[in-house]
């Protein structure tokens, strides 16, 4: 997918947290806010602890605080709405990504032709490394990969307003956690160095990769956060559902 698609977003304010886009014709403005900071620990720390790596990735796999449900508006659907799961991130602000994309994709590449299982440990903590920083992390955007370019990225060209419907458990915690966050997906073409960035952190824990019908991700988005609502659920004593 070569075709030139320009971006419906207009303008970034973080100052004024503002963001603002073009709809057909007509210029709208939204709120710009950041990641709620549970949502943002839970995702920065994921491999946090004194396990060992091999449980701290399956125990990753097994989350679902980086696999939120999206959801789009699809015109052409009776239903209107279609769903899809994604992987998403944390990302770096541009300028750091702009710095570090070529020794994060040179890392990536250094794993290549070893068993997956004997680079574990490195991979973790490129994670953990990638991350370490919360002045160079993004707070007001999520980043993913678009593995095909089929409905999700159809309908997002056609209105780039969706949802991002976070759940994940916390045992410690006694409570389920879950956050919708409405945001402005941005389209990312290959070769821009976000979109190597979200190809490189989509890739990072991927044992045997998927066939995509062609050689590359079609796209990359950046979520820019608009609002986010509290939807957590926790126990209370004595109450049976």
């Amino acid at each position: 997918m070569t075709e030139d698609i320009p971006s419906r977003v207009k303008f970034i304010d973080r100052a004024r947290r503002r963001i603002e886009i073009q709809m057909n014709e007509v210029t709208l403005q939204f709120p710009l806010n950041a990641v709620p900071d549970p949502l943002y620990t839970a995702m920065a720390t994921a491999f946090d602890g004194d396990e060992n790596p091999e449980c701290k990735l399956l125990a990753a796999y097994h989350d679902t605080v980086m696999k939120p449900t999206l959801c789009t508006s699809d015109p052409s659907s009776i239903f209107r709405f279609t769903t899809a799961t994604k992987i998403v991130r944390l990302t770096l602000s541009d300028e750091e990504i702009d710095n570090q994309i070529e020794d994060i994709e040179g890392e990536i590449l250094s794993f290549q032709g070893r068993p997956f299982d004997d680079t574990i440990d490195e991979r973790i903590d490129l994670y953990k490394r990638i991350y370490l920083d919360d002045t160079k992390i993004d707070r007001f955007r999520f980043g993913a990969a678009e593995l095909y370019g089929d409905t999700t990225y159809g309908n997002i060209r056609q209105d780039p307003r969706v949802v991002l419907n976070f759940q994940w458990h916390r045992p410690e915690e006694d409570v389920y956690r879950g956050f919708q966050v409405n945001c402005i997906a941005e389209i990312v073409l290959p070769g821009d160095p976000f979109y190597r960035f979200m190809r490189s952190m989509r890739s990072l824990f991927v044992r045997r990769f998927i066939d995509l019908r062609a050689s590359e991700y079609p796209a990359a988005y950046k979520f820019h956060i608009c609002e986010a609502h509290d939807k957590s659920l926790s126990t209370r004593p004595g109450f049976v559902p």
